[in-house]
Order: structure tokens, then sequence, then C-alpha cells
């Protein structure tokens, strides 16, 4: 009788492993032919490739390979953000590859801070990045990305706090220049004019050669008209009015200030 039993359970692991074999051989193919698809433009017919591939084994490497495969195609060709939001997270959810996993991540992070707008969960994803590997080379974009994303929440105070410690943390980063200017702006959002307007200097003295220097200057002015602090301002605008990107609105400035002026001298 045991012998029977163990006759079966050998029998039936035999078969089972058969069918595994089939099922990975029929996912194999499918995922190639997916993947000529995809080379031929043909998404919607690679798509439904993918998927097939995925429901024949929902958790091996081929089925998290076809997951993976099916949302990149729905973000950038179907721009399906939910799908491929799906897609990406249960991807995450089954490998085991740390590699793979950061990969991904940072596409689930793009699409809640540049797609569907999901700022909360864009700063959960970066925060999620920045632990899963504290040595990236990419740190101070992640850092730079939690900024804006509180900016954009007009949660100024913590986006001076993410955009303080990118420039103390980083201070080589290509982030550094627009995380000062940043940090002047808003403090000009807040109404706090004397403090943004020592920020902007910071940008002037240290960047001066960047794209975000003349605008800083800009703002100095406008900081000091807004404390009323007029012949600094207009002196500012006129040495801005050749450099700025858009001299009409420099004009117009100044042509104000001169009314402005003129009313205070009477």
């Amino acid at each position: 009788m045991k012998e029977q039993v163990v006759q079966t359970k050998f029998f039936f692991l035999i078969l089972l492993g058969t069918l595994l074999g089939c099922s990975e051989q029929k996912q194999e193919k499918l995922l190639e032919a997916a993947e000529i698809k995809l080379t031929e433009a043909k998404y919607s017919e690679a798509t439904e490739l993918l998927r097939k591939v995925i429901s024949l084994n929902t958790e091996n490497k081929l089925a998290i390979k076809a997951m993976y495969k099916l949302g990149f195609t729905l973000e950038i060709y179907a721009k399906d953000y939910p799908g491929a939001l799906f897609n990406y997270q249960e991807a995450i959810r089954l490998s085991q590859d740390p590699v793979s996993i950061y990969e991904i991540q940072k596409r689930v992070a793009n699409i809640f801070f540049e797609q569907s707008k999901d700022i909360d969960k864009a700063i959960e994803a970066y925060r999620k990045l920045k632990s899963f590997n504290p040595k990236s080379l990419e740190l101070d974009f992640f850092q730079f990305r939690m900024a804006e994303a509180f900016f954009r929440q007009n949660n100024f105070e913590q986006a001076r706090v993410e955009y303080q410690q990118l420039v103390e943390r980083f201070p080589k980063s290509p982030y550094v220049e627009k995380s000062r200017f940043e940090i002047g702006n808003a403090y000009y959002m807040e109404g706090k004019y004397d403090i943004a307007l020592e920020a902007f200097k910071q940008v002037v003295r240290y960047h001066s050669q960047s794209e975000y220097a003349v605008e800083a200057e800009f703002l100095i002015a406008q900081c000091l008209e807004q404390t009323h602090k007029l012949e600094g301002a207009f002196q500012i605008y006129e040495n801005i009015k050749t450099r700025y990107s858009n001299p009409k609105i420099v004009q117009f400035r100044i042509d104000q200030l001169k009314k402005r002026i003129k009313k205070e001298l009477k």
C-alpha cells in the first residue's frame, strides 16, 4: 500500500514537472513573439501576447519579465498609466532581483510624479528609492524630485528642507543651482521677502553664470519692490533689461516703478 502511495506521488511529481515545463516553453514562445511585435511597433498585439504569458503562470520569472514589458508598453505607447502601474507593482512584488526592483521602482515614481500627479505617492516612491539603495548615484535626483513634489503641494517649508538637504549633501550635483533658486522662491511664495532676497543673492553669488542667475536678479528686484525699496529695484531692472528672457516684462516693471517713485516724490 505504501509503495502504491509513493509511486502515485512520484508519478504526480513527474506529471507536474512535465506540465510546468510545457507551460514555460509556451511562455517563452509567446514572449519571443511579443518582442517581435514590439520591434514591429504592433503594440496592441504585443500587449495581448504579454498578457497570455502572464496568464499561464503569474509568478515565475517569465511572467515577471512579461509584467515589466507589459507595463513599459502600456506606459510609453498606450499612455495607460494605471495599467502600467499595476503591472510594474506586481513585478516588484514578485521579483527577487534587487536590480530589477530598483529600475521598475524608478518608473513607478516617475509615473506618479509626471503623469498621474499623485504627489503623495510620488514622495513615497522616491523615499523608497532612497532607502532601497543608499549608495545610488541618483540620490540627488530623488532628493530633488521630493523637494519639487512638496513645492507642488504648496508645502514650502518642507520643500525648503528637502532642497537644503540636497545642497548640503550633494554640493557637486547639477541640481544645486535650481535648489538654491527654489529655496528663495519658496520664501517668496510665502511673502517672506527679506529672507527670499538673501536666498536669491546666494544664487547670483554662487551661480552667476547659470540660467537661474538673471531670474534670481529679477526676483531680488521684486522683493525690493515688495519691501518698498524702489530705487534699488529700479537699478536692478535697468541692469538686467537686456539680459532677461522677457525684456517687455522688465520694461513694464521699470515704467510702473517710475510712476510709483514720481508719486512718492510729490
